[in-house]
């Protein structure tokens, strides 16, 4: 005779989802929970950077063809300091052919940033997006417009004070202008995500407080970025490091990254399709050859700080979540 099973307990709540952010936390701290390791951030790391050697392989032989369609086999296999130099300089060029493959690996940093998420920390990789888990499209659009008048009297207030500059236009203007509007926003993304998004993450999972993790990934973040733009110019570099700053600033008090998009991708379209009409794009660009000065940094300071103040103003008005709401996080 057999024994009848013993009775059922009472169901006890449903289990914590594992990949949740904790409620109540901030953009840097979407990674610290229960689950998260002191090495996941350098593991994350590893495959950030074997990521981008990769997208540099796959991409190689391409780019390869590319300079060589301009400068021919001698000077692209020469040590000739001249020859060395017009390859460096096809290589920079802003051709379009060499524009797309300069912007593909930028873009796929998106790529990179979900994937390093979701290999390497315990959280879904949706939640580089904003402490929401998705994109908030919303407010991503109204970054936008909030910023593009003021960006449009910066650059164009600059090039008519410069004299209005113009120059011929390149050959293929129509198809600078066209990936302008159509990668660029994407090539800005992809900076974002890398710089902003994976990194602020990585570094805020060490801290159990957000201010130390936004403190020191803008001092990285600052200096990463300006130094991956190639030029070691003292004022480039600190213009580039201010935005990475305001960036970082933005991405922690919006709870999201599409404020620190918006404000990348307005700054590079206007100004690249404003040099690319006026024959002018080659300025447009920051490279190794590149320099500023005291009162161009300036009025570039304080425009980046007039745009992030409005944007946290507008953020404010919307709304816009900073900490993980209740109806999707997980409770600690």
């Amino acid at each position: 005779m057999t024994s009848a099973p013993p009775p059922l307990g009472p169901l006890g709540p449903p289990l914590r989802p594992l990949d949740l952010p904790l409620i109540g936390h901030e953009y840097p701290q979407l990674l610290r929970t229960p689950r998260s390791r002191w090495w996941q951030p350098l593991l994350s790391l590893l495959l950030v950077l074997g990521s981008l050697l990769a997208l540099i392989a796959a991409l190689l032989p391409a780019m390869s063809a590319a300079i060589l369609s301009e400068v021919g086999w001698d000077a692209l296999l020469s040590s000739d300091p001249e020859d060395v130099a017009a390859v460096e300089e096809a290589a920079f060029s802003n051709s379009a052919p060499l524009t797309l493959l300069n912007n593909l690996p930028l873009i796929a940093l998106i790529g990179v940033a979900l994937l390093a998420v979701a290999v390497c920390h315990p959280v879904a990789a949706r939640f580089v997006h904003s402490v929401e888990g998705r994109v908030r499209w919303h407010w991503l659009l109204r970054a936008h417009l909030v910023l593009l008048p003021l960006f449009l009297v910066y650059v164009l207030g600059t090039w008519a004070l410069d004299g209005t500059p113009t120059a011929p236009r390149s050959a293929d203007w129509a198809w600078l202008l066209a990936m302008t509007f159509v990668l660029t926003p994407l090539q800005a993304a992809g900076e974002e995500y890398l710089f902003r998004g994976w990194l602020l993450l990585a570094i805020g999972s060490w801290f159990r407080r957000p201010v130390p993790a936004v403190v020191l990934t803008a001092l990285v973040s600052a200096g990463t970025f300006a130094l991956a733009h190639g030029s070691l110019d003292p004022w480039i570099l600190l213009d580039l490091a201010v935005f990475a700053v305001a960036a970082v600033v933005l991405t922690w008090r919006t709870g999201g990254l599409e404020a620190a998009v918006a404000l990348h991708v307005v700054n590079n379209v206007v100004i690249l399709a404003a040099g690319t009409l006026a024959g002018t794009v080659d300025e447009s660009y920051v490279d190794a050859e590149a320099t500023g000065s005291p009162l161009a940094t300036l009025v570039s300071v304080v425009v980046i700080s007039l745009a992030t103040a409005l944007l946290l103003w507008q953020a404010k008005r919307a709304g816009v979540a900073r900490a993980v709401p209740v109806s999707v996080g997980a409770r600690p």
